[in-house]
């Protein structure tokens, strides 16, 4: 090899080794937030924010804003911690109105708003794995019926305001909320 050539396979060979380094603590280094291409392109978040929760349940609100010319559809929401967390809604029942999974994908249109908010759509974890403490963030990975996805910051609060009470125990797994 000439010189030339054994520089620049070095200096190659050093930044993939470099990808590949952990942090002065030891620790690996926390991946960047990613979009992925698609449908998640397209989402603009606002306002952001979790309920504060030791356990059990809680929800997740926020405006979700499509900047695209077609719709795009929210098909599944995750975390790190492994929680079950469903897109939720209102329905109209002969006795007023009950809170329920949402039955296939939150579509936003083109140039248009959802609005998670409580006592309306928002994002509900079922079973937390581990507390949501006020002050801290969650992370939520938001993926698209194309397969592309995002991870979207939810600052966690205290909010009594609606007084929602989400006790998977108060007879069925929806009751109070």
């Amino acid at each position: 090899m000439n010189f030339r050539k054994t520089t620049a396979l070095a200096l190659g060979l050093g930044l993939l080794l470099t990808g590949c380094a952990q942090s002065a603590d030891g620790q690996q280094p926390a991946p960047a937030e990613q979009k992925t291409a698609g449908q998640a392109e397209a989402l603009a978040t606002s306002e952001t924010w979790a309920k504060a929760a030791e356990s059990g349940m809680s929800a997740a609100f926020g405006i979700l804003h499509n900047n695209s010319g077609t719709p795009i559809a929210l098909r599944k929401i995750s975390n790190a911690q492994g929680d079950q967390i469903q897109i939720h809604e209102m329905r109209g029942t002969g006795d007023g109105m009950t809170m329920a999974q949402l039955e296939g994908d939150l579509v936003i249109e083109p140039g248009k708003d959802a609005v998670l908010a409580p006592g309306g759509h928002h994002l509900m974890f079922m079973d937390l794995q581990e507390p949501l403490v006020a002050a801290q963030t969650a992370r939520l990975k938001l993926e698209f019926a194309d397969g592309s996805s995002t991870e979207v910051d939810f600052p966690i609060r205290n909010f009594d305001g609606a007084n929602e009470s989400y006790d998977e125990h108060a007879g069925d797994a929806h009751a109070g909320h």
